[in-house]
């Protein structure tokens, strides 16, 4: 990370399963949503650099509610307050029906009704192709007007020679430039995560 970038203190601030529960409305929210397994916990201990702050596991699907993290940052030098929030994953087979459509409901609803939202990072693992889910999710935030930023996740799983030819092929997939797309894996620096974040907090609603 950074050295103008640092992490002053950073909280679970709720957990929430419809979204009257979420946080009021004031502070702005950058919402992390993915495919289950696509590695979002891990991402988010990975910007906040808590190794324990957000559940990973082993088992797709696990984050099944909205979990608002609040985190205090300084960013050259400014104070700064937002939350990140974590949504549930979603093409997880064994979810009941009627859980996945809920959550899906859930999901559309917040991306088109969150007026504190000022960007999605949308995961999508580096290794394999976006699909239906991953395409829905694109148009629907350019449709509602909400900024989107595709993060290719698990880069460490492939060899570094790669790196480059998967991030042009993901790109293509969803019409988008290569430099468009940001990468993160083990042993890769968040700072352009991280500059993403304060830029799209900076917007004025």
């Amino acid at each position: 990370m950074s050295s103008d970038i640092k992490i002053k203190d950073v909280a679970l601030h709720s957990s929430a399963t419809t979204l009257q529960a979420l946080p009021a409305e004031g502070i702005p929210e950058i919402a992390i949503i993915g495919r289950s397994n696509v590695g979002k916990s891990t991402l988010l201990n990975r910007l906040t650099g808590r190794k324990k702050l957000a559940y990973t596991s082993s088992v797709p699907g696990k984050t099944q509610s909205f979990q608002s993290y609040e985190v205090h940052t300084t960013y050259n030098g400014e104070e700064h307050l937002l939350h990140l929030v974590d949504l549930p994953g979603f093409g997880y087979a064994k979810f009941a029906k009627k859980k996945r459509e809920y959550i899906s409901r859930l999901t559309v609803d917040y991306i088109m009704h969150r007026h504190c939202l000022r960007g999605i990072f949308l995961l999508t693992d580096i290794r394999r192709e976006p699909k239906e889910d991953e395409l829905s999710i694109q148009s629907l935030t350019y449709e509602n007007g909400v900024p989107l930023v595709i993060v290719l996740t698990k880069a460490d799983k492939i060899k570094k020679g790669e790196l480059k030819k998967r991030q042009k092929e993901v790109a293509a997939a969803y019409a988008l430039e290569a430099e468009d797309l940001l990468i993160t894996g083990e042993k890769l620096s968040t700072t352009s995560l991280w500059q993403q974040i304060h830029l799209l907090t900076a917007l004025p609603e």
